[in-house]
């Protein structure tokens, strides 16, 4: 649904006035904190934002809330390990994934709280720690899946540099590189799957180090945010909706007590949609 407005409004009721009266204003506060907003091209979050006559206001089609309790599904399980395929919105921390799963794991990684896939754990904190020397050495093997906006000028390509901390956005630090070449380093090799349409392109990335943000950084630092990373861009040229980041964290193999392991999950059901939506 999009049009122009034809007078100065605020967005919540320019969007009272357009959307049929059987959707409730819950639902278009779901819509708005879901991305699902967008004026003049831009994602808008904020319902009291003032509009001006002329503005575009481009709106997701609205449909009820489907309640449904998060799942954490085990992929893999032995007596020294735990690996789950993480649901978008949950927060790593030991205590949070303890609380859910009702025992005792410890995180030999972590993702970021919107980041789905592969996450490792160990039964014991000892188990935990040998894990995460192996992420701090780089014997761990890393893929992720990200839905990017635009399309990439080469087919693949290595990207190295330096983090620092730039600024805050809601809260959260903001990660870039620093030209100067100091900082921590961060290497990330990336090539591309498949086109998503003419604005959108699936990109295989492999992380050979695990700074926080990395590969989100390194993305938008190349021209191709990943589709809707607010956090790294203001605008996207494709239209495609999403109510979080589309990072996937797709297959991670390592050798644990000279056996060597490989776990691989597939993209969630809204990381699937938005390809299809994309393609459609």
């Amino acid at each position: 649904m999009k049009w122009r407005l034809t007078r100065r409004s605020r967005l919540i009721d320019a969007l009272r006035e357009k959307v049929p009266s059987t959707h409730s204003a819950r639902s278009l506060k779901r819509a708005l904190e879901s991305n699902g907003c967008r004026v003049n091209g831009r994602i808008e979050r904020f319902a009291s934002v003032q509009l001006e006559k002329g503005d575009w206001i481009e709106l997701i089609s609205l449909s009820p809330k489907v309640s449904e309790k998060i799942s954490y599904p085990i992929v893999y399980e032995d007596e020294d390990l735990l690996i789950l395929n993480k649901p978008a919105g949950a927060i790593c921390t030991d205590k949070a994934f303890q609380q859910a799963l009702g025992r005792s794991v410890y995180l030999a990684h972590r993702l970021d709280k919107e980041t789905t896939g592969v996450l490792l754990f160990g039964k014991n904190p000892t188990l935990a720690k040998e894990l995460q020397g192996l992420f701090e050495e780089r014997r761990m093997e890393k893929e992720y899946l990200a839905l990017v906006d635009g399309i990439p000028c080469t087919r693949s390509g290595l990207i190295r540099s330096h983090f620092i901390k730039k600024g805050h956005f809601e809260g959260q630090t903001i990660w870039g590189s620093n030209p100067a070449g100091r900082g921590l380093y961060a290497e990330t090799q990336w090539e591309i799957c498949s086109f998503i349409g003419k604005e959108a392109t699936l990109v295989r990335c492999f992380p050979r180090t695990g700074r926080t943000h990395q590969i989100r950084v390194h993305l938008a630092e190349m021209g191709h945010p990943i589709l809707i990373d607010r956090q790294y861009a203001s605008q996207f040229r494709s239209s495609l909706f999403a109510a979080r980041p589309l990072l996937h964290a797709s297959r991670l193999q390592f050798v644990w007590k000279e056996k060597p392991l490989s776990f691989a999950v597939d993209p969630p059901a809204d990381f699937r949609c938005s390809i299809s939506d994309a393609i459609v």
